[in-house]
């Protein structure tokens, strides 16, 4: 599969896709995928963030040890949320401009790492009734 040319093979009758990768998670509802160095989703590069602003934050967070520390001089805190019963290390942050300055007292934002899938590459297919289909899996 490593050599140059090679073509996923796929299945005309099941109009099957070629194999496709998707490594991360979708964020959780309401967060927004983002690069990890942008103001902006998606812009052009690897969105490996989940974001949120804090106004519209729904679930449970925590400061880390109940202080307001900045951490390694961006001016963001640390802080956990819990997300589907688990806590989750996240940063609060000034959202910044699209030159990247902060935006100083102006609205904030916390920040998650973006799960990655535990099997990242998929295959689209149209089952048996006509409804298209995903099935996931992994390679060596």
């Amino acid at each position: 599969m490593k050599t140059p040319g090679f073509s996923w093979p796929t299945c005309p009758q099941a109009n099957s896709s070629a194999a496709r990768l998707e490594k991360y998670e979708d964020c959780p509802s309401g967060w927004q995928a983002v690069g990890a160095n942008s103001d902006r989703p998606g812009m052009g590069q690897e969105r490996n963030i989940c974001r949120i602003a804090s106004d519209r934050l729904t679930l449970p967070a925590a400061l880390m040890n109940n202080r307001l520390e900045q951490n390694h001089g961006d001016g963001s805190r640390q802080a956990q949320i819990e997300i589907d019963g688990k806590l989750v290390a996240a940063k609060i942050q000034a959202m910044g401009n699209d030159r990247g300055h902060s935006l100083g007292n102006g609205p904030t934002s916390y920040t998650i790492a973006r799960p990655m899938r535990e099997k990242p590459w998929f295959i689209e297919y149209d089952d048996v009734n006509g409804m298209r289909q995903k099935s996931w899996f992994n390679l060596p």
